[in-house]
């Protein structure tokens, strides 16, 4: 199989008037893969992915969102608490986060590991650090902190 070179969240019908989850003014739909050679194919079909992203090793992941639930008379939010990851069309690992939603992911160390800003519905973000290739949680910190590894320093809530 060709390794992905990109991957992008097109809305699918139902997901365009949805909620999304805190923080993510992304659309949530479905995830094309895009190959160097400039062929696409449909990862997804049941349009509730969010944050898509390729690795440098061709791994793909995305957030995958849940029904959309209403926390006060005006606001709904689609909970976004599990990342999927795939590597040659096959998924590798779900990884549930620590809070509800996971408002960024990347990821880092040539693709080896990823961190995920996530959060509740209220109150301070976590920042987690992953293995890619088994999504066991390597290390969790709390994003206000003061002294953060260099790992979480980009998501350090100021």
């Amino acid at each position: 199989m060709k390794p992905p070179a990109s991957v992008e969240i097109v809305a699918a019908n139902a997901a365009k008037t949805s909620p999304h989850p805190i923080g993510n003014p992304d659309p949530i739909g479905n995830v094309p893969v895009t190959y160097a050679d400039g062929t696409r194919d449909l990862w997804t079909t049941k349009g509730n992915c969010s944050l898509a992203h390729v690795g440098s090793d061709g791994t793909v992941g995305w957030t995958a969102n849940g029904s959309a639930v209403k926390i006060n008379s005006a606001d709904w939010m689609r909970p976004n608490g599990t990342l999927v990851l795939c590597r040659l069309g096959k998924v590798i690992a779900q990884i549930k986060s620590g809070k509800g939603f996971i408002e960024q992911w990347q990821f880092i160390e040539n693709g080896r590991r990823l961190v995920l800003l996530t959060r509740g519905a209220h109150g301070p973000a976590d920042i987690e650090l992953h293995d890619v290739d088994t999504g066991k949680l390597l290390e969790s910190v709390q994003a206000p902190d003061e002294n953060l590894p260099a790992w979480a320093k980009p998501y350090q809530d100021k």
